[in-house]
C-alpha cells in the first residue's frame, strides 16, 4: 500500500464542483427509460420484476383485459394493459396496449372471485376498488396476517414469504372461506449451507395452505393445514392455492405453483363438503412432458381465459412476464392436461431486458450505430439493435433477439448447486456482460460473469456485421500459485480458471496503454483488481490479479467486504466521464456513482467518490452501468440497467 504522501494530488476542488454544478443545472438531462420510438412494434408484455396477475374486465368493454402488480423497484405499482384486440373466446392472444399504473403496490396481491365478481386481496386486507384505484382505497381482514409462525431454524434468511390471501367457498357451505398459501424459509435458510461435495445441508423449502372457515358474522375459524395423501401438503415455496373443479366431477381439486417452475395438482378424492386430496400429480402437456415456466417465482391464477368452459392458468414469472398455460380439456392419469407456456404480448413503450438488466453498448453489427447487448437474471443474453444509423439522439429500436451458440439461445443457469443461496434459484443466471476484441482479430466477442463467478467468454467465429459463437471458453489467468479461492462455497477454481465473486461485471480496458485490452474486476475478498494481459509470441496472456486501484487514503478499493450470498453484486464500467483525459469508474448505487480519477503512478490509479450521477433513485437489488453515444458526439452518456429490466438513459452535463 502507498503512503498518503506518495499519492498524487488530487484535481483542484473547483473543477470538481464546476462538473457537478453543470450537471445540476444542464436542462433536459433527466434519467429516464429508452423509448423503442417503434410505432406497430410488438414486445412481450412485461413489468418489472415479479409478477402478480390478476385477469379481469377491467374496463367493463366485454373483453379480458390484464392488471399486474409489481412489488419492485423502480416499477412498483398496479399496472393496467388494455386489451383492445377484443375477445379472448376469438382471440386467445391479444396485443396490449402499453401499461397504465394504477396505484403503488405490495407483496403479495392476489384476486378471487366470488358469485363472479372480482375481489383482490394481500395479507389482511381487501381492495374493493381494485379495477379503478388499484390498492388506494382497502378494508381491514379480521384475521392476523403473522398468524403462521415458522418452526425452522435455519440461519441468514427470509424466515416467511409468499403469503398469499385468497377466498374461496372451500366447503361447500355457501360462505367464503378465507384461503392462504404460505412459504416457509426457515429450514432452507437461504445461504451458504453447501458442503464440500455440493450437498445443501439445510432443510427444504416448504408450501403449506390453510383454511379459514368462515363462521357467519364476519368471523372465521382457526386455521386448518391442508393434507394431502394423508401427510401435510407441501410444495416446494410459493404455493399460490387455486381451488377449481378441474376434473369436472362436483367438487374442488387444488392446483398450485412452486417457487421453481412447475405446477402441482391435488385431486380432490372426498366430496363438495368433505374434501380430502390426493398426493399431488405433476401437471402434464399433451406429449406428456412437465408444464414448466421459463423462469422461477411463479404466481398462477385459475381463470377461463379463452372461455372454454374450463380454467386455464394465467401465470406471472419472474422477470415481468405473463403467461397463458391453456387448458387443453382432457384428462390423462385424473390429472388436467396444459400446454405450456405462451407469453402475452404488448405494444413495445420502452427497451426491456428481463430482470436486473446488464447493458453494454457497442456497435455489436459493424454498420457504425451503437447497439446494445445485455445480460440479466435468466441467464440470457439480448441484442438491441439500433435501426436508425449513427448520431440519433434518440434511436428507432428492434424488438431484442437472444444471443445463440451453436444455433441455440445461450442461457447460464446455476442448476441444483451452482448458486450460493442454494437449490432454490436452479433458474438464475445473473449474467453481466462486456464485448471486447479479445482476442485481437477484429471482431467484437462477449466476456461475461454470472451468478456461477466463472469468468467466461464467447469467441466471435462470425463476421464484422454477422457475429457468431460456436464455443464457450473460460478466462484463463496465468497463476503464479495455486489460484485463490472464495471463502464459502464448494465450488473451487480449475486450472488456470478465474474464478471470483458472483454477479460482478469484467471490464475491458487497456489501462497501461500498452495496445492490449486488460481486464479489470472484482477478486475473491471484493477488491477491485487489475489483470494485465501480455504477449509470449502471439499468445496472449493474461497476469494473476493485482490491487492497483486506490481510494485517497491509499488503500486498495473494496468494492464489497460483505461474505457468501451478500458477496459480490458491484456493476461498472470504465469510461472518461468527465473529459479530463482520465478513466473513471462509473459504479452502481441509487444510480451511478461516479469513481473519478484523480491521478496515477507506478501503474496504480487512484480514485475518489464524486457521488452519484444524479438524485433519481432506480435501485433495487442492482443498478448496472453502462456508456453509450448514441447522438455520437463523442462524449459517453450513462445508460443504467435495472431491477425492472428496463434500461435508463442519462445525458452526461459535459
Amino acid at each position: 500500500m502507498k503512503s498518503p504522501e506518495s499519492i498524487p494530488a488530487p484535481l483542484p476542488w473547483q473543477a470538481l464542483f464546476v462538473f457537478l454544478l453543470l450537471a445540476a443545472a444542464r436542462p433536459g438531462h433527466a434519467l429516464d427509460r429508452l423509448a423503442y420510438n417503434h410505432p406497430g412494434l410488438t414486445v412481450d408484455l412485461g413489468v418489472g420484476l415479479w409478477a402478480w396477475p390478476v385477469p379481469c374486465d377491467a374496463d367493463g368493454d366485454g373483453d379480458y383485459d390484464l392488471i399486474v402488480s409489481c412489488p419492485d423497484k423502480p416499477s412498483n405499482g398496479i399496472w393496467l394493459f388494455e386489451n383492445t384486440t377484443g375477445d379472448t373466446a376469438k382471440n386467445k392472444f391479444p396485443v396490449f396496449k402499453p401499461a397504465r399504473r394504477l396505484s403503488s403496490t405490495v407483496h403479495y396481491v392476489m384476486p378471487s372471485w366470488t358469485d363472479g365478481q372480482l375481489r383482490v386481496l394481500s395479507p389482511g386486507w381487501e381492495y374493493p376498488d381494485f379495477t379503478r384505484t388499484g390498492l388506494a382505497t382497502k378494508t381491514k381482514l379480521p384475521v392476523d396476517p403473522k398468524f403462521y409462525q415458522p418452526q425452522g431454524t435455519a440461519q441468514g434468511g427470509p424466515r416467511l414469504r409468499h403469503n398469499q390471501w385468497r377466498y374461496t367457498d372451500y366447503d361447500g357451505d355457501g360462505q367464503q372461506d378465507l384461503i392462504v398459501g404460505i412459504e416457509d424459509w426457515s429450514h432452507y435458510g437461504w445461504d451458504n449451507a453447501w458442503n464440500a461435495e455440493g450437498l445443501w445441508q439445510n432443510g427444504p423449502l416448504h408450501g403449506y395452505v390453510f383454511v379459514f372457515r368462515n363462521t357467519g358474522g364476519g368471523n372465521y375459524a382457526e386455521p386448518i393445514k391442508l393434507e394431502a395423501g394423508g401427510r401435510a401438503l407441501d410444495t416446494f415455496g410459493c404455493p399460490s392455492p387455486n381451488f377449481h373443479d378441474f376434473d369436472s366431477d362436483g367438487d374442488l381439486d387444488l392446483l398450485c405453483g412452486e417457487f421453481l417452475d412447475g405446477f402441482t395438482y391435488f385431486q380432490n378424492t372426498g366430496t363438495r363438503t368433505a374434501p380430502q386430496y390426493a398426493s399431488g400429480q405433476r401437471l402434464k402437456d399433451p406429449r406428456g412432458a412437465d408444464v414448466r415456466m421459463e423462469l422461477e417465482m411463479i404466481v398462477p391464477v385459475a381463470f377461463d381465459w379463452d372461455k372454454d368452459g374450463d380454467p386455464d392458468l394465467i401465470v406471472g414469472d419472474e422477470d415481468g412476464r405473463v403467461a397463458l398455460v391453456e387448458n387443453t380439456g382432457p384428462m390423462a392419469a385424473a390429472v388436467p392436461v396444459f400446454a405450456q407456456p405462451v407469453y402475452f404480448k404488448q405494444e413495445a413503450d420502452t427497451l426491456k431486458c428481463g430482470a436486473l438488466a446488464t447493458p453494454f453498448g457497442t456497435d455489436w453489427d459493424g454498420d457504425g450505430d451503437m447497439d446494445i447487448v445485455s445480460g440479466n437474471t435468466a441467464g440470457f443474453i439480448g441484442i438491441f439493435e439500433n435501426l436508425s444509423g449513427p448520431k440519433t439522439a434518440s434511436p428507432k429500436w428492434a424488438a431484442p433477439r437472444r444471443l445463440e451458440v451453436n444455433g441455440k439461445p445461450f442461457r447460464v443457469m446455476a442448476g441444483p448447486d451452482g448458486s450460493i443461496q442454494g437449490p432454490a434459484e436452479a433458474k438464475w443466471g445473473y449474467t453481466t456482460v462486456v464485448v471486447a476484441d479479445w482476442n485481437l482479430d477484429g471482431l467484437p466477442d462477449i466476456l461475461f460473469n454470472s451468478i456461477l463467478g466463472d469468468v467466461q467468454w464467447l469467441p466471435n467465429t462470425g463476421s464484422r456485421s454477422t457475429p457468431a459463437f460456436k464455443a464457450l471458453q473460460s478466462l484463463e489467468v496465468e497463476w503464479q500459485a495455486p489460484p485463490p479461492a472464495l471463502a464459502w462455497g464448494w465450488r473451487k477454481p480449475q486450472g488456470k480458471a478465474l474464478l471470483t465473486q458472483w454477479r460482478t461485471t469484467p471490464v475491458v480496458f487497456d489501462f497501461n496503454a500498452d495496445g492490449l485490452p486488460d481486464l479489470a474486476m472484482l477478486d475473491h475478498e471484493g477488491y477491485l483488481a487489475f489483470f494485465e494481459r501480455y504477449k509470449t509470441g502471439t499468445r496472449l496472456n493474461l497476469k494473476p490479479p493485482r490491487r492497483a486501484f486506490l481510494d485517497e487514503a491509499g488503500n486498495p478499493l473494496r468494492l464489497n467486504a460483505k461474505t457468501a450470498g451478500a458477496s459480490g453484486r458491484r456493476k461498472l464500467c470504465v469510461t472518461d466521464w468527465d473529459g479530463d483525459g482520465k478513466f473513471d469508474f462509473l459504479l452502481n448505487s441509487s444510480n451511478a456513482d461516479f469513481l473519478q480519477q484523480t491521478g496515477s503512478r507506478d501503474g496504480m490509479w487512484v480514485f475518489r467518490n464524486a457521488g452519484t450521477l444524479a438524485k433519481k433513485n432506480i435501485e433495487g437489488h442492482d443498478v448496472s452501468p453502462a456508456v453509450v453515444d448514441f447522438d455520437g458526439n463523442g462524449v459517453p452518456d450513462f445508460l443504467g440497467g435495472a431491477e425492472d429490466g428496463r434500461f435508463y438513459l442519462l445525458q452526461n452535463p459535459r
